[in-house]
């Protein structure tokens, strides 16, 4: 109810450009005046009625309004029936669970009566009567919803339901409503308000997976540093090769290649690699090699710690599990992430709720090899390659496989059939990676540009 009620404000005020009280009013007249003798319609727009002439207002105090009305709406259904019961969160906790289904009996009869009809009969009329031009279109972009606006078992229902309610929003033919998120937090949000009979591939259809290759991150690049410069210091088209510097002798690497190899291939990576690159050539003329190995030792430790920030809710534990890989050569055998478990394991059973807390835990208490070395080591390999540390090979013949470039999620049975493990470049420099080339930690050589 309230998505719907939020999302048909928005979808007006795009429609009619609602700017003031004086344009909310015009609006209800405009909308009587497309359902005089149309009984249903009619009703449908008691609902906006209701709310008088608050069409103009942000979406903040539209949601203010909704949720005061419910709550008093909810208060005087309940009536004296639940007298001096706190059923706030906390208070929730020491109501018997029969008292508990009243009060749920209760607020969804209240909730059922509070004009969900009439929201769902204004949807005919905005399709109808409003959005009928197929020559103007209109388009609501839903972001940041990965940010702490409520607490998160509450987030990720609402989120499940805006991805329900969106799929209502489709009948409006010039109407497009897109939901930006990050695929972990789809995940959560999945795996969380998961109920009987749930098929995530039915939901398939309604996504459009983003994906970057190294042409179009080379243009965004260049766009950026052609912008940046030509505001700055010069009128001329300033490309990635004026600033930074030519590949090594002996066809070596170029910098923007060398940037890439670096990145998630996520345009949040390379542009901040490329801003640490100038921040390393703040007094000179042109961003040297050496100034790029100075850059990368900063954006490895800043990337290291965004993997944590952007993993926290479905590995809280990572900052100490990613500790098994310092120090590690850039290539391993999986048996090896059972001998560097050890320094780890003391701080990573502080986090049950980590799926390799957990895993960890049940390997120090299994007997008699019910939980194996095999299991805990599929536990953290899952870890790593889901949050982008480590690419997999499962036999000598397959390529390695990235989570952000390839498969996202490996079921169990492929990776206890990993039998090579790759750490990504982006890690090197803040775990101390070594190269198993040059059998030391990456370095390059630096020449007098």
């Amino acid at each position: 109810m309230l998505w719907r009620h939020i999302l048909t404000i928005e979808l007006l005020k795009l429609r009619y450009d609602l700017k003031s009280k004086q344009d909310s009013q015009n609006i209800l007249s405009k909308l009587t005046c497309l359902v005089i003798r149309d009984p249903v319609k009619e009703e449908a727009l008691s609902y906006f009625k209701e709310w008088g002439e608050k069409f103009w207002l942000d979406t903040d105090q539209q949601l203010k309004e909704v949720t005061e009305k419910l709550s008093r709406d909810l208060k005087a259904g309940f009536g004296s029936s639940i007298e001096g019961i706190d059923i706030s969160l906390e208070g929730a906790k020491n109501i018997s669970t029969e008292k508990k289904t009243e009060i749920l009996h209760k607020a969804n009869k209240v909730v059922s009566q509070l004009q969900i009809k009439k929201l769902a009969d204004i949807l005919d009329l905005l399709e109808e009567k409003v959005f009928t031009d197929d020559q103007k279109r209109f388009y609501l972009l839903i972001d940041k919803l990965d940010e702490d606006w409520a607490n998160t078992d509450t987030r990720y229902r609402f989120i499940r339901a805006l991805i329900e309610e969106v799929k209502t929003f489709r009948k409006l033919r010039n109407v497009k409503i897109i939901i930006s998120l990050r695929r972990d937090l789809l995940e959560i949000v999945f795996n969380k308000t998961r109920d009987a009979g749930f098929q995530e591939e039915k939901y398939e259809s309604y996504f459009l997976h983003l994906k970057w290759n190294k042409i179009a991150l080379e243009r965004l690049i260049e766009k950026r540093i052609s912008e940046v410069f030509k505001r700055q210091y010069t009128r001329d088209n300033v490309t990635f090769n004026d600033i930074f510097p030519s590949p090594k002798k002996g066809g070596g690497q170029t910098a923007i290649d060398y940037v890439l190899e670096r990145s998630l291939l996520r345009p949040r990576d390379v542009l901040q690699f490329i801003n640490e690159c100038f921040l390393s050539a703040l007094d000179s003329q042109r961003v040297s090699w050496r100034a790029i190995i100075a850059a990368e030792t900063t954006y490895s430790e800043k990337r290291l710690k965004s993997l944590f920030e952007e993993w926290s809710e479905i590995f809280p534990g990572l900052i100490e599990t990613i500790e098994i890989l310092r120090n590690m050569p850039d290539s391993f055998k999986r048996s090896m992430i059972i001998e560097k478990i050890d320094p780890v394991s003391e701080k990573l059973v502080d986090y049950p709720n980590d799926p390799c807390g957990k895993a960890l835990i049940e390997y120090c208490k299994s007997t008699n090899k019910q939980f194996s070395d095999s299991d805990l080591i599929t536990e953290i390999l899952n870890c790593f390659y889901r949050v982008g540390a480590v690419g997999v090979k499962c036999s000598t013949t397959e390529p390695f496989m990235w989570s952000d470039y390839d498969h996202a999620i490996l079921s169990k049975s492929e990776i206890k059939r990993v039998n090579q493990i790759k750490i990504h470049r982006m890690l090197w420099r803040a775990l101390g990676i070594k190269n198993t080339k040059t059998n030391d930690v990456e370095m390059l050589a630096v020449d007098s540009d």
